[in-house]
């Protein structure tokens, strides 16, 4: 067989050779085109081996990834960083007018300060002060019993006065001029216990007066006299429970000034404390973050007596013994 079949036209011969022409011709020109351009670009690329070549491709890979890595951890730090700049604003707001004091003069009358706060709380006013109303109303309860015996009160009259007496146990409330000096700053303390405390007293002063001067009295009488006498008992009852559920709001009272003693006097978290004195001044419980500033030979101490607070993120809490490790403020 020839490469042409004998029975191929002559035409037909021709139209092909024009097309093998054309596309000898297009060849040459693409080829002349494309070594121009590798000419421009300084000639033909170095042939490297495979794993060069892998090597190359890896480097780049890694470049790219870090690239979107490092975006994404700095995003993620302006986050954090600005979730706790909110954070800490809301704290500020929350704080009382002893977070107004300098901070190293907060943390110089630390234990002062506690030691005035459990003064005014020396025991759970709060639960005292349920408790007395749950007496008042098992008194009444019993006074509606006609069946009881009328010398069944008296023991309950006799635990009512005795949780009176038991928080009536404050100290007498000194409340001096408070000035704006560092040294004054116990005399500010004393006056943020001392306002409620003396409401709370004069409120126990009058629930003292009633049971002894009313109450008491006309249980006592109950033995000689006519049944009927028991609804003015009843109605002195009732004035009992109102004055004991005003005396218990005012405990409510004096226990957010003590925590907010107590607050003011461990919570440092954003201070600057990097000129107060901390020699003997017990830093057990003091609560701080990042943004607190420590002298310098007390940095790496305080952190390694640091735990992570259980409450709040990114707040650490200066344990009674050193850690083990050192603790970021981040943590």
């Amino acid at each position: 067989m020839t490469d042409r079949d004998p029975r191929t036209s002559r035409g037909e011969r021709g139209v092909e050779e024009v097309l093998e022409s054309l596309l000898a011709r297009a060849h040459e020109q693409l080829g002349v085109a494309a070594t121009d351009r590798l000419n421009a670009q300084g000639g033909p690329p170095e042939l490297r081996p495979p794993d060069l070549a892998l090597d190359r491709l890896l480097a780049a890979t890694h470049r790219s990834v870090g690239a979107a890595v490092t975006g994404r951890r700095s995003r993620e730090a302006r986050t954090a960083l600005a979730q706790r700049d909110l954070a800490l604003e809301a704290r500020l707001a929350e704080r009382g007018p002893l977070f107004d004091r300098p901070s190293p003069v907060r943390v110089k009358y630390r234990q002062e300060a506690l030691r005035l706060a459990q003064r005014y709380w020396p025991a759970d006013l709060a639960r005292s002060m349920r408790a007395a109303v749950g007496l008042v109303g098992d008194l009444s309860d019993f006074l509606e019993d006609s069946t009881q015996p009328n010398t069944g009160a008296d023991p309950i009259v006799e635990q009512i006065r005795e949780l009176l007496r038991e928080m009536s146990r404050l100290p007498k409330p000194q409340r001096a001029p408070v000035t704006l000096t560092g040294l004054d700053y116990l005399v500010a303390v004393e006056a943020v216990l001392a306002e409620p405390a003396e409401r709370l007293l004069h409120s126990l002063h009058l629930v003292q007066q009633l049971l002894d001067e009313e109450l008491g009295p006309a249980i006592a009488a109950l033995k000689t006299s006519a049944p009927v006498y028991l609804f003015g008992i009843e109605a002195v009852a009732q004035d009992l429970l109102d004055d004991l559920t005003q005396a218990c709001e005012l405990a409510d009272v004096v226990a957010r000034a003590v925590t907010e003693v107590e607050r003011a006097s461990s919570d440092f978290v954003g201070a600057d404390l990097s000129g107060a004195k901390l020699d003997g001044v017990l830093l057990e419980g003091i609560l701080w973050d990042a943004t607190t500033v420590w002298p310098g030979e007390w940095e790496s101490l305080v952190r390694r007596a640091s735990l992570p607070s259980s409450e709040e993120r990114g707040v650490l809490i200066v344990a009674a013994e050193p850690s083990d490790t050192v603790l970021h403020a981040e943590a």
